[in-house]
């Protein structure tokens, strides 16, 4: 009796271990709800920048989900540094968002902006790269915490702090430049370069 209940105890433990692992491997392997998989920035027709943010889905998990496999509510607000003058850290910051309606589980969508040529040219932004950019995702009005290795903040930002601090000055500074960056819906079709995967957009200005 004595070795089967230690035979049994054995093989319990076991498999809770495996049971464990199997969770904790999963946990691991799991998407984010949905995260930003890469950011690129190119030079267009007449010198429009294009900024494209690719999202990468995982499933939804979240207890008021009416379907896991699909992802509602979603908004992504873009923030830009442009540098003006290296030397005393002046920069121009310029701000946009979206919201999207829906999207698919485990699926990747694109994101574009885009800052006008003349714009590009008033601010003298030789190379279509940021200096900082920032991409801030949240889902039905809850913040997204960027996940480790995510393309949604720029090298240049080294931490939290500097992130807050960005964003903050992003948020007061981009005022003078307010509607200058857009959103691909509001861009002449001629000025956009290998567009792709949009998702469904939440356009509130046409209801307004």
């Amino acid at each position: 009796m004595r070795i089967f209940l230690a035979l049994s105890l054995v093989m319990t433990n076991k498999l809770l271990l495996f049971l464990f692992l199997t969770l904790l491997n999963h946990s691991l392997l799991a998407k984010p709800i949905v995260d930003v998989k890469r950011v690129d920035f190119r030079k267009t027709q007449q010198y429009w920048i294009q900024m494209e943010v690719q999202l990468q889905c995982g499933s939804n998990f979240s207890s008021d989900a009416k379907d896991q496999d699909y992802i509602e509510n979603v908004k992504a607000k873009v923030y830009l540094a442009y540098a003006r003058d290296t030397a005393t850290a002046v920069y121009d910051y310029y701000c946009s968002e979206v919201e999207i309606v829906i999207m698919e589980a485990n699926e990747d969508y694109n994101l574009y902006f885009y800052l006008p040529g003349l714009i590009a040219e008033r601010d003298q932004l030789n190379q279509p790269d940021p200096a900082f950019y920032y991409v801030e995702l949240s889902v039905a009005g809850v913040a997204l915490a960027p996940q480790a290795g995510s393309a949604a903040i720029s090298a240049k930002i080294a931490n939290s702090q500097v992130l807050q601090s960005f964003i903050s000055k992003a948020n007061q500074e981009s005022v003078v430049n307010e509607f200058a960056l857009m959103p691909i819906y509001h861009v002449p079709a001629q000025f956009r370069s290998r567009v792709e995967k949009l998702p469904l957009f939440l356009r509130r200005d046409v209801r307004d």
